[in-house]
This record gives C-alpha cells, structure tokens and sequence, in this order.
C-alpha cells in the first residue's frame, strides 16, 4: 500500500511539474521512460482519446490462433476471474475474451475492445505498450497506469513472435485490488501458444485441405478432385489424365471460387469440347475459410448448341439443325439435367425483389443465417418475417434493436432454447457501437452449439457492406448475404404493393386504386422507399372514407415535376446502347447489329431514353 502511494505521488509530481524521476526507486525505468514518451505523445491523463479503426475483412492468423487459444483457457479455466485481450503490433485491439462480468463493463467503459487503437499514443503507458516497446514481458499495475481512468487495472502482458519479429501481444487484465504475481507467467504462456500456432499456421490450413481432399477422392473414386489452399492445387489422378486446357479451366474455376468465397453447382464447356457439371465446396478452419474444394465429372448428357445472340434476341426464326431426341425426357439423367437447367432460366428471368424472396426463404427452410442489405425502408424485417411465418407459422420470432444493445450491461438475446422453430432478427446492424458488437457477438457465439440453432437473420441500412464499421466483427455469423432492392428499381411492382398496403390500413373500408393513380406512383421516384409509400397511403386513408381513389386524392409530392427513374433492367439497357452507340460512332445500323436488335426497336428505345445523338 505504502509503495501504491509513493507511486502515485510521483506520478503526480511528473505530470504536473515535469520532474526528472530518474534514479528514483520507486518508479521502474521502463513505466518512467513510458511516462515520458507518453507525455511526448501529447497524451491526456484524465481523457479517453481511443478512437475506433475498424475491423479486418479476413481475419489474420494472429487473430485466428488468439482467439482459439483464448477460447482453449477460458474452457480448461472457468473460474478464472481475468480478461484476455489481444493487441496486433500496431496496438489494435483485436480479440477479448472476459470471464467477470463486472470487469468486462468496466473495460468497455475505457473502450478496451475490438477494433479500438490503445496504443501508447492514445492512452499512455500500459502493459501492452510496455511490453511492445521492450520486446519482452512486463507488468503494471494501479498508478503505474499514465492515464487515471486505467488505475484499476492490474496488467501483464508478452509480445506473439512469428517469423518476421513481434506481430501482437498478449494482455492478461484484472481487478488492481485482487492483482496476483501468476499475471505475468499466465500472459507468457499464452503468448508462446499463439506463437506457435502462428508459426505452423500455414501447415494446419494445408492439413485441413488436405482431409477435405483425401475424403472427396474416398467418396467418389471416379470424380474429378481438385483442392487449393491459395498457393498450391492438389490434382487426383483423374483431373491429371485431363487435356492440359480443360485442367487450366478446371484451376481457374477454383481459384476463382476460393476468391470469391463461393459455393454453386456450374456446367462448365472445357476447351476440348466436351461438357462438365462441377461443384465448389469451401473449408473452414476456426471458423474463417482456409480452402476450396473442386469436384465432378463429364456432364451426363450433351447439351444443345447455343443459339447466336441475334437469333435468341429477335427470336428462333431459324430452325436448329440437329435432329431432336424425343426420348430425352425419359432418362432419369437427362430429366434432372433439364430441371435444373429449368430452374436456372427461370431465376434469371425473376426480378431482384422475386430473386432476393427466394433466396430468404431458401436460407430460412435450410437453417442456415443470412444478412439482409438495402436502404432505409425497403422492407426487409416484413419479407424475413413473412418467409419465416409462411413456413413456420407457431415459430417464435425474437427482436433485438442493435441500436440499444449493449447500452446496458445485462444486455443479452434472451432464452433461446425452445422446441419451436426460433428466429433472431437484428434490427439495424449498422447502428450498433464498438461495445455492442462486441458483446451480440458474445451473444451469438453459443448458438452454434445448441441441438437446434436459431435462425440468425441481421438487417443493414445500406446499400453495401461495409467491414470497417464496428457490425464487421459480426460478419462471421452469416452465410449468405441478400440484397434488397429499392423501390425505384420496382416500378412494374408499384400497383400490387400499394394495394397490398391499402387493404392493411383500410381495414373493412372499400377503397381501391385507379389506374391513372398506379401510373401517377410508377411515375414518382420513391427516395423514402415502402415506408414513404405507407405514408402517402396513409394521408389517402385519412382524407377519403370509401371509392375509387382518384388523383387528386393523393398527396402534392407524388406530382413533383422530376424524371422517372429507369428501372435497373432499363438502365442496363440505357447503358448497352450508348456504349454500342459510342463503339459505332454513331452508326445506328451498326449499333443495332452489335446489340443484335432490329434497327425499329433501336430507334424506339433511344426515343423512350432520351439519348441524344452520338458522333
């Protein structure tokens, strides 16, 4: 006790009268030399200036191995009463696992958590900074601390070597009253087990694709088999018997899978001209995807000469030349190819709205968690929640407002275990703080390993992702990602939207739309998306009992004097011709041949778009 207060009467003393301590036992060189290169730093003593950096899109390898050998301590230790935080080299901190609630809240008060910068310039002289700095373990404790909130911590941390030099450190954190000497061997021994798993990183994911592969070739001896990690492709014997092509076709195919983080079925045309169905599978090591894996075989059956881009444009006014087999619908491997080749034509021909519908209802009858994009009010809670009650109609269905969690330190998802169907919908993911993400993803964590996981679906008001901001840290937790599109690229769906909307607030009322107001709505932009609609029909709702709604019924907004907005299929369409139109030089003739359209139709769009003549 007597040496805390000599310590913090000489803190004390240093920052407010710049004294030279050196030669003074009672401050270590190292904390004095921190203290004063964090007062070099311009850092405030009485002021929290860590400031929020973002998270990284693929997590590192130090991150991956912390957090499992984090994870491997708090499970052999339950009952230890200690924080675990790891720090990259820069003072970021990456990982943190709290086994006392009470210190966990008091460590987000001092915004020690993910994705925060606590580097010496920011908060002065901590563990972490100390043991950066020296490239060896070190300890402080209570004054030792330059910033006064930090003086309730007890810290000990080591540097993580790998094969370049120090690329983290390890901080073992606790209550300053209850500060113990096994601090510093706990965070060494840590510390030198990331290091390790560091170092032989590269060799587990190898391990880990290499499994996957070894079992695909067991499974299907016959199958093509091709595996990658990132820098090398491991072939079976029958991918090597290939032409030399067709193996290029089949690698580039993986690597591109493995880049894109994709799974699907693909028909593939090989260069030597036969045809391939192949499928990519991803593998995951500690939850982050380490590997793909390719494997198939020759299509079952041949498939059709594509038609020339004119003749399928303006229609099939040439007869095929081959004979047609009338039998083929009456093999088992040939109906199933044409069903899926089905299924694949008529989801092209689906509008995003239909397209982003199926793919909700397809993750939510598999299982499987999804993260819904699009702007403000575009409807995604009502489409999960209709797809969910639609095919779980007793499901429980449980709400959290990201906005507000983790503003309390009780903050939770509540209980979840349940025999019914169970949905968790996160509502405004892009709202939630650096210290509520961090806590949803303690959250969710635990779910995984229930017999019967709930599905996990999180909305996000943009329109892209964006992995920098604190919801990045939660990205992990979900397997597809949907688009919803906006109102404006919905035009044709306008009528039967505001009808559905109108039978909501109308109630038992007879009302309906004319068709000069379902024109006066298509013609309108829709900046506030449903929910601005909802709007305009409920001012309807309020001034028009019953009837026919008529135009002067609605709302001065729908008729502001702006151009309508092209629907995404016509701004496709708008951008093809100006850029045909600019290949040409202006050359109609030549443009409509380009676009394989007749020159009438050409002439007609240019009309209907506005494009003004090009030279």
């Amino acid at each position: 006790m007597a040496r805390t207060v000599e310590i913090e009467a000489a803190r004390r003393s240093f920052l407010t009268a710049g004294w030279n301590l050196a030669g003074r036992d009672d401050v270590r060189p190292e904390v004095l030399a921190s203290w004063q290169r964090s007062q070099d730093h311009d850092v405030d003593p009485d002021r929290i200036t860590a400031r929020f950096l973002g998270h990284h899109r693929d997590a590192p390898p130090l991150v991956v191995c912390g957090e499992e050998v984090f994870d491997e301590f708090r499970t052999a230790n339950p009952d230890a009463d200690c924080s675990l935080v790891l720090l990259d080299a820069a003072g970021v901190v990456r990982s943190r696992r709290d086994a006392d609630p009470a210190l966990g809240t008091l460590l987000d008060g001092v915004l020690l958590v993910p994705g925060y910068g606590f580097s010496e310039r920011a908060v002065g002289t901590t563990a972490a900074s100390v043991a950066l700095h020296e490239q060896q373990g070190a300890a402080v404790s209570g004054p030792e601390h330059y910033h006064s909130r930090l003086q309730f911590l007890a810290e000990a941390a080591a540097p993580v070597v790998d094969g370049t030099g120090t690329c983290g450190v390890v901080s073992v954190l606790g209550h300053e009253s209850r500060a113990t000497t096994m601090a510093l061997p706990l965070a060494r021994l840590l510390a030198e087990r990331i290091s390790d798993r560091v170092a032989g990183e590269p060799d587990r994911r190898a391990r880990a694709v290499l499994d996957v592969f070894r079992g695909r070739c067991v499974a299907a001896p016959g199958e093509w088999v091709l595996a990658t990690d990132g820098q090398f492709v491991l072939t079976n014997p029958a991918v090597r018997r290939l032409d030399g092509a067709d193996q290029r076709v089949l690698s580039d195919l993986l690597l591109a899978a493995l880049a894109c983080e994709e799974e699907a079925d693909t028909h593939v045309d090989l260069p030597s001209g036969s045809c391939a169905e192949v499928a990519t599978e991803r593998v995951h090591l500690g939850g982050h995807q380490v590997g793909t894996v390719l494997a198939g075989g020759p299509a079952g059956a041949p498939r059709a000469a594509e038609q020339p881009e004119s003749v399928r444009r303006q229609g099939s006014h040439v007869a095929p030349t081959a004979r047609r087999d009338y039998a083929q619908d009456l093999r088992g491997s040939a109906r199933r190819a044409h069903a899926a080749a089905r299924i694949r034509a008529n989801r092209e021909l689906l509008t995003p709205y239909l397209r982003a519908r199926h793919e909700v209802a397809a993750t939510l009858s598999r299982g499987r968690s999804q993260l819904l994009i699009g702007e403000p009010g575009v409807g995604k809670r009502q489409l999960v929640l209709g797809q969910f009650r639609q095919a779980y109609p007793h499901g429980r269905v449980t709400t959290v407002d990201c906005a507000s969690f983790g503003a309390e330190s009780g903050a939770g998802l509540g209980p979840l275990v349940d025999d019914r169907p169970q949905l968790v919908l996160l509502a405004g993911l892009n709202t939630l703080t650096a210290v509520g993400a961090r806590r949803l993803d303690e959250a969710l964590r635990p779910l995984v390993v229930l017999a019967a996981p709930p599905r996990v679906v999180g909305c996000v008001d943009t329109p892209a992702v964006d992995a920098t901001r604190p919801y990045g840290l939660l990205l992990r937790h979900f397997h597809e990602i949907t688009r919803v599109p906006a109102l404006r690229h919905r035009l044709d769906e306008i009528g039967d939207i505001a009808l559905s909307i109108l039978r909501t607030l109308a109630g038992r009322r007879s009302l309906r739309l004319s068709l000069q107001v379902v024109r006066v709505l298509e013609g309108y932009a829709w900046p506030g998306n449903i929910s601005e609609l909802e709007d305009v029909l409920r001012y309807v709702v309020a001034h028009k009992p019953v009837g026919e709604i008529q135009p002067p019924d609605l709302p001065p907004l729908c008729f502001q004097g702006r151009q309508r907005k092209l629907s995404m299929l016509e701004s496709a369409q708008c951008d093809a011709i100006i850029q045909a139109l600019y290949e040409s030089g202006g050359n109609r003739y030549k443009a409509a041949a380009m676009l394989g359209i007749a020159r009438s139709s050409l002439y007609r769009k240019i009309d209907a778009f506005g494009i003004s003549y090009i030279a």
